[in-house]
């Protein structure tokens, strides 16, 4: 007897089955999520506040008289890319360099400060970056002066006035918390989503049918649900596959997988000898069934089915000669529990033993799911 099917080795994911083993953790999901969004704002903050460098900026507005060139025409090729480039020249950082206090060198100079012409070629606009205010404060007065030199002394403009000066002020970052929420809580669900299919694949629990083909290539008889409500079509599937495999087998073992064999066999005797019968304390609207047993002692001795039942942990020589006796044993496989191992070890013991297996039937299935997965 095969432990285990290939084809269930190679089996596609299920997705119906995987929607409905899934659905009852989504509240999981989205706390998950929600977790995600929270750490992620949270430690942009953290970030923010701990990592964000301290930096302070200045602008100023100049306003350029353009001189005349040879034909009377005003020079109008200055702009913000000029500009920037002038910046960095030797005649007009020269100049700059003059007043700038000691102990900062050219180089500094120049990576704090920037120019553009926003829209008006006679509106300039310098912007002094640093990391303390006395710096930033020192530079911008420096460039102010410094541009109001050199165009004094420049054929293309007329004169530079200062017309605004503003004070330092710290830059922060722009607060980009939503986004980091955002990018928390998406990134918490993938990793929610692949754990979950992960540990869908390596779930090797029955859940219906079809698992007990795939998985034992065992014949399925049947669904228990948890919850019996009258003559319901399991109840009578299982009726009609007992009765047709297991025939003349009226009595016969049953080794239950999740060590309820008890509770297991009177679940299933119920099943098996019930007729549908009269409705009870209503008026007749209720839906429920009567569970009732042939009256005769005769029929019952014919048609009553009758299980001896087994735990799986207390299988011994003379258990498993009893189940020879008997023509052979049915396996309750509980519902969505993973019992995949010591099913395979029972199987490898009844196979050794000359024990036939019937068949397996599902134990305790819950209604809601058996119903949404077979709609």
């Amino acid at each position: 007897m095969e432990k285990m099917s290939e084809d269930y080795r190679r089996r596609e994911v299920d997705l119906k089955r995987l929607y409905l083993c899934s659905q009852g953790k989504l509240w999981l999901l989205l706390l998950l999520t929600i977790l995600g969004a929270v750490i992620g704002g949270v430690s942009y903050q953290v970030i923010k506040a701990t990592r964000m460098p301290i930096t302070y900026a200045a602008e100023s507005k100049l306003y350029i008289s353009f001189g005349v060139d040879e034909s009377g025409e005003v020079y109008q090729y200055y702009n913000g890319y000029t500009w920037n480039d002038l910046l960095d020249t030797d005649p007009v950082l020269d100049r700059i360099m003059e007043y700038v206090p000691e102990g900062y060198s050219r180089k500094e100079v120049q990576e704090a400060t920037t120019a553009e012409i926003l829209s008006d070629i006679r509106l300039l606009t310098i912007t002094v970056e640093g990391g303390t205010e006395k710096f930033v404060r020192e530079i911008q007065s420096a460039v102010e002066e410094g541009l109001v030199d050199y165009a004094r002394d420049s054929a293309e403009l007329k004169r530079i006035d200062v017309i605004r000066t503003e004070d330092p002020v710290r830059v922060y970052w722009d607060d980009k918390t939503v986004t980091a929420s955002v990018i928390g809580g998406v990134i918490f669900a993938v990793i929610s989503c692949l754990i979950a299919a992960f540990l869908y694949l390596l779930d090797d629990a029955v859940y219906v049918q079809e698992d007990i083909e795939k998985k034992y290539s065992c014949k399925p008889l049947g669904i228990l649900l948890k919850k019996q409500k009258g003559l319901q079509p399991y109840a009578r599937e299982l009726q009609a596959d007992f009765s047709y495999i297991l025939a003349e087998h009226k009595c016969f073992g049953l080794i239950d997988m999740d060590d309820h064999c008890i509770e297991g066999k009177e679940d299933l005797e119920l099943v098996l000898n019930a007729v549908p019968g009269e409705f009870v304390g209503g008026d007749g609207e209720a839906g429920g069934l009567t569970w009732t047993l042939p009256k005769s002692e005769e029929e019952q001795a014919q048609d009553v089915w009758h299980a001896e039942a087994f735990d799986e942990g207390m299988l011994s020589e003379k258990e498993l000669a009893r189940i020879r006796e008997l023509g052979g044993a049915v396996l309750l496989i509980p519902f969505g529990k993973d019992v995949s191992r010591r099913t395979s070890r029972v199987l490898t013991l009844l196979s050794n033993q000359d024990c036939p297996v019937f068949g397996m039937v599902i134990s305790g299935a819950d209604e809601d799911f058996v119903n949404r997965y077979y709609r």
